[in-house]
């Protein structure tokens, strides 16, 4: 595991990291309240990435983040019921949140943001610039905003993460 030293870790004790796994220069990883962030192996989180995780954000073996793409596992109610930002007292303030979690070969494109309650299924992709407001079913692919799907994906991954396992002894 590699963890970049201008990597910004908040709440650094819920927050998991497997094997050969890469987290690039200017990354902020938040953990908020009950957060927690779940990263497995052979993950890479590339520069200038934002991952908020008032609950869950689960990033699963072999998923990946291009620069520049921001995770929001919640967000403030901003309806004018409840007053907004972390400095206000919680008794306050009303966060929507939902947990994240990118399936193993998931793929994210450099500018993306995804929004809580989201999913993305083992072996789908996301296009640069995207906003991903709803789950990317496993295997396809989708870009725009909001995202939709383009195409489906190869799953020939798979047969290349066996034969890599197999070659580790694994």
């Amino acid at each position: 595991m590699k963890i970049s030293r201008k990597t910004s870790l908040y709440g650094a004790s819920r927050i998991s990291v497997g094997d050969f796994s890469r987290i690039d220069d200017f990354t902020v990883i938040s953990c908020g309240g009950e957060g927690r962030v779940d990263i497995g192996g052979y993950v890479h989180i590339s520069t200038h990435c934002l991952v908020i995780a008032p609950l869950e954000v689960r990033l699963e073996d072999f998923s990946g983040i291009s620069s520049g793409c921001r995770i929001f596992g919640g967000s403030d109610d901003y309806g004018g019921d409840f007053l907004t930002n972390p400095c206000i007292p919680a008794r306050y303030r009303r966060c929507n949140a939902a947990p994240v979690v990118l399936g193993r070969h998931a793929v994210v494109g450099a500018g993306t943001t995804i929004l809580y309650g989201v999913t993305l299924g083992e072996c789908s992709a996301v296009g640069a610039m995207s906003l991903v407001v709803r789950d990317v079913p496993s295997g396809e692919i989708h870009a725009g905003i909001p995202a939709r799907m383009i195409r489906q994906r190869s799953r020939k991954l798979l047969d290349l993460e066996r034969e890599f396992r197999a070659e580790l002894g694994g």
